[in-house]
């Protein structure tokens, strides 16, 4: 079974190609996405890296067998298990049958409950006092985020873990991760849903839970960038149901002229990614540019109460909220958020 292990460098972990085939997560079994080197022994592609702390493999100097499988893209082990409730792993199965019931993490869970509400619950993990139940979570991620990069050196991230009882028993199905010491104060480092558990919003939950919690701090913030082409998705998604939420029945509803500073405000979001939104929906609008001589507010072309006006220092641009309700139709926007504020335990 894989036990905990530190790096010098937490920034590594490049492969262009799926180097393990399948993983088992208890009683799911799926394909990976993506190649992950860092869990395997340094220059032996067909050895876990825990074998060579247990002596069980021979270390070599000589990368010719990793040359070898990486030209040929060879796979490095057909089939990973990894337990489900602390993302231990192996690659033999009776191992990890024997270590599933026995696991400590079935009951004793890790970290600080934050929101509970009879369905999911998310708890604060630090990667500083759980650093191999983050470790190993992290090695799992990385077979489906591209991007992934640090593993082992996360004594300055946070990890809020989604749980959801399968067969009875609590069980972690997706997290996102924090830096503590971000320059741009992001919410959100990277986020994922374990394949076998998706479908469930689980996602969405995760990434409304990170804005009530930076609301929680009075910080306008959010997710790190680049964000990955599924991250992306996840979240314009996100952003404009919120916006077509306070738009249509929310703390935007009443406004006829506003600002992006306003909507920042209200919504918790930053000025970019209002844009971003806006423009996904298509609902953004200009119609020339600003007279300087013309009182801003006196431009009456868009008078019905189909427009918010949104001040530009250089362009006459508005918000169609008929194109907002058409597209709250459309999606099947419901009124209610994913989170139940009220079931929040924050600090």
């Amino acid at each position: 079974m894989a036990e905990e292990s530190e790096s010098e460098d937490g920034n590594y972990g490049s492969l262009d190609y799926r180097n393990v085939s399948r993983l088992q997560l208890g009683t799911y079994e799926f394909d990976t996405w993506f190649g992950n080197p860092v869990l395997f022994t340094h220059n032996e592609p067909e050895f876990l890296g825990f074998k060579q702390l247990q002596k069980a493999v021979k270390v070599t100097t000589s990368n010719k067998k990793y040359l070898e499988f990486n030209e040929a893209k060879k796979i490095w082990i057909p089939k990973l298990y990894f337990c489900p409730n602390c993302f231990k792993y192996t690659d033999i199965q009776d191992e990890m049958d024997i270590h599933i019931q026995c696991c400590t993490y079935r009951k004793k869970l890790p970290g600080k409950i934050m929101y509970h509400d009879g369905e999911v619950s998310i708890r604060k993990v630090k990667g500083s006092k759980h650093k191999l139940f983050c470790q190993c979570m992290c090695i799992l991620a990385k077979f489906f985020l591209g991007n992934k990069s640090v593993f082992f050196n996360l004594d300055f991230y946070d990890f809020y873990i989604i749980y959801k009882k399968l067969n009875g028993v609590p069980t972690p199905m997706g997290f996102y991760s924090r830096e503590l010491l971000s320059w741009e104060a992001n919410n959100l480092s990277c986020i994922l849903v374990i394949p076998c558990y998706q479908k469930q919003q689980l996602g969405t939950k995760l990434i409304d839970f990170s804005y009530h919690l930076s609301n929680y701090e009075q910080i306008i913030s959010g997710p790190e960038r680049p964000l990955s082409p599924f991250g992306k998705i996840s979240y314009l998604s996100f952003w404009s149901k919120a916006l077509v939420r306070a738009f249509i029945y929310g703390n935007l509803s009443t406004y006829r002229h506003i600002t992006l500073e306003i909507i920042s405000r209200k919504t918790g979001f930053r000025t970019e990614d209002i844009i971003l939104a806006l423009d996904y929906m298509e609902v953004l609008f200009e119609s020339g540019e600003k007279n300087t001589l013309l009182d801003y507010y006196s431009w009456n072309s868009k008078s019905d109460d189909g427009f918010v006006y949104l001040e530009d220092d250089n362009y006459k641009i508005y918000i169609s909220k008929v194109k907002l309700k058409k597209w709250l139709v459309e999606k099947q926007v419901s009124s209610e958020t994913s989170l139940n504020p009220s079931r929040l335990i924050l600090y």
